[in-house]
C-alpha cells in the first residue's frame, strides 16, 4: 500500500514538471563504473528499464571512430582521425574525451591540472589501460573500517576473478587466482619492451626490490603489467565491454549522451526519498524519474557536486548558498586526495624501431592495426611497475615515441612516472557559488602534507639507480644531471612539476556512520532512500595501483548488492551465494567435501574445481561467505553442502543459513 502511495506521488510530481520520463532505474554516469552497473542491471532485472546518463560524447561519436581520411603522422591528438584516440591502444584521448579541472595550490605556488574521462567509458576510455589488481594488504583499508569487513581481500578476489578473461591464463597453474569468463580482456603487452630484461631484473634484486607477479599474487615488488587490450588490438573499455550491440539494441535500455545531471530530485516527506534526476541537454531541461533507484557514478569531482546541489551535503556550505538541506553529510566533497606524481626522463641506451615515432605512425603500421590488429599501435606505454614491497615505492617504467626535437633530439628515450601511493594529504571540493551546478571549486590537497614529497625522492633516486645499474640509460634529460646532483634542487623540481595520477578518491567515502561516511557498506546514502553511489569516490583511502580492476570488482559488487536486496534474478550459467552465518562455519577448511546441487568440488585456496572440470571461487571474511558457482543446468536453486550439511540455499528470492 505504502508502496503505491509513493508511486502515485513521485508519478504525480513527474507529470507537472516538463520534459519528464519515467524508468525503473537511473544510472548517472557512463564511465568505467557507470557503465558496468548500467549492464548488470540490464542482467539481474531483465523486465526493468535502465537509464544510462552521460554528460560526454559517446564513443561510437565519428569524432573518435573515423578511420577513413588520409593518415598523416604526428598530427595532434586533439585533431587525430588517421588514429582514432579511444580505440587505438597507442594515443591517449584528450579533447574532446575529457573534461579538464583546475586545482590553484598556493602551498607549492603552482596550479594541478586534473583531466577525467567525458564520454562514454570514462577513465576507461582514455586512460593507459593499466590492469593491476590491487595488493592483498591494501583490502584493510575498508575492511578494517567498522561494518565494512566484507571489502576484504578474499571477498574482493572472488569479483576481480568475475570481472575478467585473462588472455594469458594458463589454466594448469592459475586457475586459483585468475578469471577466464569475465567481460574485462587482460592481457600481457602484444608488442614487447625495448628494455633488456634480464639486465633490469637483475639490476631490480639487486637494488632490494623483489619480482613478483602482482596480478596473480597480489605482493608488492617488480612486475610486469598487463592491460585491458582486446585479442584484435583494440583498447577494451567499459564502454565496449559491458555496452556490446545487444546491451545497445536491448530495448529495455537507454543511454542519453550530453546531458549534464545537475541534481537528484527529493521527496522529502517520505525519509528522503531519491525521486529523480534533474539534466540538462542542449540548453533544455528534463526530468527522469526512477521507480526503483538512482545509482550516482559520476565521479570523484560530480559526485560530491551532484549530491550538495540536491540538498545532501555539509549543512553549513549548503544554508551559505540558500540550498535546502535534505541530509547533513559533512563527509560529502572532503577527504579528496590523489597520489602526487612527478615524471623523470632518460636517454636510453641504444636504439630501437619500437621508440621511433615516424615508424610506429607510419600508414603501414596503421593498416597492420586497423586491417589485422596487430604491430606497434596495439601496445601500450606502460610495461613494466613498481608497487609497494620492501621498497615501498611506486613508479611505472614508460616507454616513449616522439619524433625529436630541440628539447630531446633523440628519437629513443624513457620515463619513469614516480607517485606516493600512500599520501597523507587532503583536499576537497566545495561547490561554486557562481555556479552551484558547474564544475566546483577544487582543492587537491597535493603536498599539504610536506612528508608527501619524501616518498617521491625515494622513489625517484632509486628508480634511477635501477636504470642506470641495468645499462639501459646514458643520460639525464628532465631533470638534468646537476638537479639530481643536489637534493635540495631536486625537492625543488618536485614541487615546480608534481602533478596527480588521475586516481582521485574520498570525495564520497564509504564509511561507519555519517559523521565519517557519505554511503554504507551497500553504497546507500546516509540519510536517504533508493539512492547509491559507486565510482572512486566512494574509496576511503586511495589504492596504490592504478584504480580500473578494482573499480569494475567494486561496480559488480554493487549490482549484485542491488540484486540481493531486489530480490533480482540469477542470470543463467552463473549463481552466486552470498550468505552470513552466526556463529562462523566450523566444517570449512580445504580438506572439506562440498557439494553444489549434485556437483563435488574441491576448495583450494579459496577457489575450487569441480569433479566435472567446472570452475568457480568463493571468499570468506569473517562469517561472511560467497561463492561463485557455474551449474550443470539453468535452475534458479542451488543448494550448497560441506561435509554433507546444508549450508545455503540460493533461489531467486532468498538466501538461507541455517546455523
Amino acid at each position: 500500500m505504502c508502496k503505491s502511495i509513493v508511486y502515485i506521488i513521485t508519478l504525480l510530481i513527474c507529470l507537472q514538471l516538463y520534459n519528464c520520463t519515467t524508468y525503473d532505474f537511473v544510472v548517472v554516469g557512463a564511465g568505467t563504473s557507470g557503465a558496468t552497473v548500467a549492464r548488470k542491471l540490464l542482467d539481474y532485472f531483465p523486465n526493468n528499464t535502465v537509464l544510462l546518463l552521460e554528460r560526454g560524447l559517446d564513443n561510437l561519436d565519428p569524432v573518435f571512430v573515423d578511420e577513413t581520411c588520409t593518415p598523416e603522422p604526428h598530427v595532434p591528438v586533439t585533431q587525430d582521425c588517421t588514429y582514432p584516440t579511444i580505440v587505438s591502444p597507442r594515443r591517449f584521448a584528450i579533447s574532446p574525451a575529457a573534461t579538464f579541472y583546475f586545482s590553484v595550490q598556493p602551498q607549492i605556488n603552482t596550479t594541478i591540472l586534473f583531466v577525467a574521462g567525458n564520454v562514454t567509458g570514462g577513465g576507461s576510455s582514455t586512460n593507459g589501460m593499466v590492469a593491476l589488481r590491487p595488493l592483498k594488504e591494501e583490502f584493510s583499508k575498508m575492511s578494517s573500517i567498522p561494518s565494512l569487513e566484507e571489502y576484504g581481500y578474499h571477498s574482493m578476489l572472488a569479483y576481480l576473478k568475475k570481472i575478467e578473461t585473462n588472455q594469458n591464463n594458463n589454466p594448469a597453474v592459475s586457475w586459483d587466482r585468475t578469471g577466464d569468463h569475465g567481460l574485462v580482456p587482460v592481457t600481457n603487452d602484444q608488442v614487447g619492451t625495448i628494455f633488456n630484461e634480464p639486465a633490469l631484473l637483475s639490476s631490480v634484486i639487486t637494488n632490494g626490490v623483489n619480482p613478483t607477479d602482482i596480478n596473480y599474487l597480489q605482493i608488492g615488488g617488480f612486475t610486469k603489467v598487463q592491460h585491458t587490450v582486446t585479442r584484435n588490438g583494440r583498447r577494451a573499455s567499459s564502454a565496449i565491454n559491458y555496452l556490446d550491440s545487444a546491451t545497445r539494441s536491448n530495448p529495455k535500455f537507454t543511454l542519453i549522451n550530453g546531458a549534464n545531471v545537475r541534481r537528484v530530485l527529493f521527496n522529502i516527506g517520505l525519509v528522503n526519498l531519491a525521486t529523480g534526476v534533474e539534466y540538462q541537454k542542449n540548453g533544455v531541461l528534463y526530468n527522469v524519474t526512477a521507480n526503483k533507484e538512482i545509482i550516482l557514478c559520476a565521479g570523484t569531482f560530480e559526485t560530491p557536486r551532484i549530491l550538495k546541489a540536491s540538498g545532501v551535503g555539509p549543512s553549513a556550505e549548503l544554508n551559505a548558498l540558500n540550498i535546502p538541506v535534505v541530509k547533513d553529510l559533512p563527509a560529502v566533497g572532503a577527504n579528496f586526495h590523489d597520489k602526487p606524481l612527478t615524471i623523470a626522463k632518460f636517454k636510453y641506451n641504444g636504439y630501437n624501431p619500437k621508440m621511433n615515432e615516424t615508424l610506429i605512425f607510419s600508414n603501414a603500421t596503421f593498416q597492420q592495426w586497423k586491417v589485422n590488429g596487430t604491430g606497434p599501435l596495439t601496445g601500450a606505454t606502460v610495461i613494466f611497475a613498481i608497487h609497494g614491497g620492501p621498497a615501498n615505492i611506486d613508479a611505472e617504467f614508460h616507454e616513449q615515441a616522439i619524433v625529436p626535437n630541440n628539447e630531446f633530439p633523440f628519437p629513443d628515450w624513457v620515463q619513469i612516472i614516480c607517485w606516493n601511493g600512500s599520501p597523507k594529504s587532503r583536499g576537497s571540493i566545495t561547490l561554486n557559488p557562481a555556479d552551484i551546478y558547474g564544475i566546483g571549486i577544487i582543492d587537491s590537497g597535493i603536498l599539504k602534507d610536506p612528508t608527501d614529497a619524501d616518498n617521491l625522492v625515494t622513489c625517484n633516486y632509486k628508480t634511477r639507480e635501477i636504470l642506470y645499474d641495468a645499462g639501459l640509460i646514458t643520460q639525464d634529460l628532465a631533470p638534468p644531471t646537476s638537479v639530481w646532483n643536489d637534493e635540495a634542487q631536486f625537492r625543488n623540481y618536485i614541487n615546480n612539476t608534481v602533478g596527480p595520477t588521475y586516481h582521485n578518491c574520498g570525495t564520497a567515502r564509504m564509511g561507519t556512520n555519517t559523521s565519517v561516511g557519505v554511503v554504507d557498506k551497500n553504497y546507500k546514502v546516509f540519510g536517504t532512500t533508493r539512492l547509491r553511489v559507486m565510482d572512486y569516490s566512494i574509496v576511503p583511502t586511495v589504492f596504490r595501483v592504478n584504480p580500473m580492476l578494482i573499480l569494475y570488482a567494486l561496480a559488480e559488487k554493487l549490482a549484485h548488492v542491488v540484486r540481493e536486496d531486489s530480490q533480482g534474478v540469477v542470470p543463467s550459467g552463473v549463481i552466486s551465494l552470498n550468505f552470513v552465518c552466526t556463529p562462523p562455519l566450523t566444517v570449512l577448511n580445504d580438506y572439506s567435501i562440498w557439494r553444489v546441487n549434485n556437483t563435488y568440488f574441491k576448495p583450494y585456496f579459496y577457489h575450487w574445481v569441480s569433479s566435472t572440470g567446472a570452475k568457480g571461487s568463493y571468499a570468506v571474511e569473517g562469517n561472511s561467505y560467497s561463492l561463485f558457482y557455474t551449474p550443470v543446468n539453468n535452475s534458479q536453486t542451488v543448494t550448497l553442502y560441506i561435509n554433507g550439511v546444508v549450508v545455503a540455499t540460493r533461489t531467486a528470492s532468498s538466501t538461507i543459513c541455517p546455523y
